[in-house]
């Protein structure tokens, strides 16, 4: 038996965290460059609001229903989420951090009887001790409870729902586009075959979704039926950390994309040594905007391999921009940059080469001076230290406008409370 915890329009939910002023006041979060909307309170989905839909064309509904934007905080929706998988994980051994905003629970162990008990009490905790409400839905296997948290949330509008004897009847009430791992291509095909609830899909042979589809489905379907066709996964190492955003306004100076590149090196190599990982390899790679089609297009990548494993990070920059010299172009107009850490491995296993061997006291050296700018960042705030290559104006930055202030991470920036 399974149980899937999914964090209610969990972006939103962070902003209001910790501004009560917004209570029951719609609230919106923006994609990057404060694009798009990506995350939406209930009071902004009742006024129609649609996911995805641009910021410049709701700006004036924003504005006659007061409703409230903010441009995405990574930093502290990863933060808070951080603090609710480990409230989960303290209450409950057998836990799989599905994404920022879901975790599955193996409750196997548990007595079928003490399930929905369980849950309810867990909710209580985590909002207790996080302020973040959840949904919980229960099943026989882990498609089943992603089914059961969407009848949860949008059928009968309860904090928990267990599918169990009635599992027929409620499958039908849930359109096949709805169930987990059938998207939106998958929908349009199943559809014409006359396959139009999760009911549906678990009555069609799955061998023949396996021939006309893949395995995925054919699973999906054997689960919506309850068998179970796979457990809790174990979270494994990452091969490859990813740093990428689009400029605030086009780039065409090199002095300016090398300040982008050294601050994407910088939060890379902040969550590999976090994760106590080095890297091997090190990719970077700039691109113009494809949908211009007025100007001339610039897609270029290039990698470099270390000789030794590192995670020295002014070893990285500086790999990183004689990387960028070599692939950036006078005269086009560059729209994004990022790094990308590759073959990463756990750094007490790294294999250093036979013949170019860093000194003990070199090494030494350098894990010094990573833990003491660790440390500091890591009490006082992201970039409290950091390298100057990394700039000051950054003219390159992302749009964001309404970004709410980073209270969980930044002393600075943390919340003011005034007693009187």
């Amino acid at each position: 038996m399974f149980a899937l915890i999914d964090c209610n329009n969990f972006y939103a939910s962070c902003e209001r965290l910790f501004r009560p002023d917004l209570k029951d006041t719609p609230i919106v979060v923006l994609s990057n460059n404060d694009g798009c909307c990506i995350a939406r309170s209930n009071e902004a989905k009742a006024l129609g609001i649609a996911m995805g839909e641009p910021y410049f064309k709701i700006k004036d509904r924003c504005v006659q229903y007061g409703i409230k934007a903010f441009s995405s905080n990574y930093t502290l929706y990863g933060n808070i989420s951080h603090r609710v998988m480990c409230t989960i994980e303290e209450t409950w051994p057998h836990v799989e951090v599905y994404s920022i905003d879901e975790a599955f629970l193996d409750l196997s162990s548990l007595s079928t009887s003490l399930h929905e008990g369980f849950c309810q009490e867990l909710q209580k905790k985590i909002l207790r001790y996080t302020g973040i409400s959840t949904s919980i839905g229960i099943g026989a296997t882990k498609t089943l409870a992603k089914v059961a948290n969407h009848l949860c949330k949008k059928v009968f509008k309860v904090p928990v729902f267990h599918i169990s004897s009635n599992r027929e009847q409620l499958l039908q009430q849930v359109s096949v586009g709805d169930v987990w791992g059938v998207g939106r291509q998958w929908e349009k095909r199943l559809m014409t075959r006359g396959i139009h609830t999760a009911y549906d899909l678990a009555m069609t042979n799955p061998h023949l979704l396996k021939k006309d589809f893949n395995v995925i489905l054919m699973r999906t379907a054997m689960e919506l039926q309850g068998i179970s066709c796979g457990g809790l996964e174990e979270v494994e190492l990452k091969q490859n950390i990813m740093s990428s955003k689009s400029f605030g306004q086009i780039q065409t100076q090199f002095s300016f994309i090398a300040e982008s590149v050294s601050s994407h090196c910088a939060r890379v190599v902040e969550k590999m040594r976090y994760q106590h990982l080095v890297c091997q390899r090190i990719e970077v790679f700039v691109h113009t905007n494809r949908f211009r089609k007025d100007l001339a297009q610039h897609f270029q990548s290039i990698e470099f391999k270390f000789i030794n494993p590192t995670d020295d990070l002014q070893l990285i920059t500086t790999i990183a921009k004689r990387c960028l010299r070599r692939i950036f172009k006078l005269g086009y107009y560059y729209k994004k940059a990022g790094v990308c850490l590759k073959d990463l491995t756990p750094k007490d296993l790294r294999q250093l080469d036979l013949f170019h061997q860093p000194s003990d006291e070199q090494l030494h050296h350098t894990e010094q001076l990573m833990s003491v700018f660790d440390q500091i960042n890591q009490k006082y705030g992201r970039s409290t230290i950091r390298l100057a290559a990394e700039g000051y104006s950054k003219p390159w930055a992302m749009c964001a406008e309404l970004k709410s202030p980073a209270y969980t991470t930044r002393w600075s920036e943390l919340p003011k409370v005034r007693v009187y």
